[in-house]
């Protein structure tokens, strides 16, 4: 049996497209790969809806209507570090990054036998 030129040419179309329905940028291998990226979107899209409405509730809780006085007191208190006259401050004391002045005890008293 004897392939002519309208054969090769068919055959060279179905290869072409055969490789372009697995591999090309819309086959079965990208296929996969966008199903991955819908379902990460779509997690995403469902975090952020729910972060939405938190900050809606949020700013809800500040209007004249419906004023939560201990949230507004909580934002002063967190953002402008508001405080009565009657209440201390106390801040702990800054960490640092220093080593015992005896390092040796200290690596000693650390260590496992």
């Amino acid at each position: 049996m004897r392939i002519g030129p309208v054969g090769i040419a068919l055959i060279g179309a179905i290869s072409y497209l055969s490789y372009h329905a697995v591999a090309g940028k819309q086959g079965l291998s990208s296929w996969s790969e966008m199903q991955l990226r819908e379902s990460e979107l779509e997690a995403k899209f469902e975090a952020l809806k729910v972060e939405q409405s938190d900050l809606r509730d949020k700013v809800q809780r500040l209007y004249d209507e419906s004023l939560d006085e201990d949230y507004l007191e909580e934002l002063a208190r967190l953002q402008f570090h508001f405080v009565y006259q009657d209440e201390y401050l106390l801040e702990p004391p800054a960490t640092s990054a220093q080593l015992p002045e005896n390092e040796d005890l200290f690596t000693l008293s650390n260590s496992r036998f």
